[in-house]
């Protein structure tokens, strides 16, 4: 929070803002790992009933195994499977 309220604060004054660029992505075309296979689980899976866009990015940090997530994501949008991330079950209990 600190960060957010420093990153927004503009200059004024003797106060010089922080000049780095703010940029705000969406988050289900930037999105991470939490929200493909937990929250927003129904618009990703099934891979034959998907309604969400194909994410430009998930980054993983919520999983217990992250590694055979990320393979099951590579092997979806890289490799074409499009059931291969169907069998994870919902939150993030391992397979």
């Amino acid at each position: 929070q600190v960060f957010n309220e420093y990153l927004l604060r503009p200059s004024h004054a003797d106060v010089r803002g922080s000049g780095a660029s703010l940029r705000i992505l969406d988050y289900m075309k930037f999105t991470n790992s939490k929200i493909f296979f937990k929250s927003r689980r129904a618009m990703f899976l099934p891979g034959a009933d998907a309604t969400a866009e194909e994410p430009l990015m998930v980054h993983f940090n919520y999983h217990p195994d992250k590694h055979v997530r990320m393979l099951c994501i590579i092997d979806r949008y890289y490799n074409g499977n499009i059931s291969a991330c169907d069998h994870f079950p919902p939150g993030s209990d391992p397979v």
